[in-house]
């Protein structure tokens, strides 16, 4: 074999190998509680910074926190991968209804677009993307709560929210 054959190979096979590596399907599992609530929405704990680069490589648009607090690092974060960074501030011990409303309105704003809402373990995020599934989406309680029960089962403060929200927009 002579030395252009060996260089065509060579460039040939790393062709292949960064083929390969670049088809390879980024795996959102590993981020803290994540779940795929449909094709445009997704609920998780609190992602790290290399959570979020895996986000923006699997097309996600919009993050946003129901968490207290300062989170101008997070934020930060978020929009140096140019992503947009919400926050809505739930008070575990006192989820609204009107938290749940601008849920709702930043949902309608990205409509067709991937979003993944984020708290500490994924409590808030997931009832938050139960009730949007069911009030907005007509997602069936069955489904929306089999997602949301891979999580946790809601209880007490947060079963009173829940059945709070649902019964407004039975309305």
């Amino acid at each position: 074999m002579n030395r252009s054959m060996i260089k065509m190979l060579l460039l040939l096979l790393t062709f292949f190998l960064c083929s390969s590596i670049r088809a390879q399907p980024v795996k959102l599992e590993g981020i803290k509680n994540f779940n795929k609530v449909s094709k445009y929405l997704a609920s998780a704990g609190m992602p790290s910074t290399s959570d979020l680069n895996l986000l923006n490589k699997s097309g996600y648009k919009h993050v946003i926190t129901l968490l207290p607090g300062n989170f101008e690092e997070e934020e930060s974060a978020v929009e140096a991968l140019g992503l947009s960074f919400d926050q809505i501030e739930v008070d575990w011990g006192n989820p609204t209804l009107k938290d749940f409303t601008h849920f709702v309105k930043l949902m309608k704003k990205y409509k067709n677009e991937k979003s993944i809402v984020h708290c500490y373990m994924n409590y808030r995020a997931s009832a938050f993307a139960y009730l949007y599934q069911v009030t907005q989406q007509g997602v069936s309680d069955e489904t929306a709560q089999k997602i949301m029960f891979a999580v946790w089962q809601p209880e007490d403060t947060w079963l009173d929210f829940i059945n709070e929200v649902k019964a407004h927009y039975r309305k």
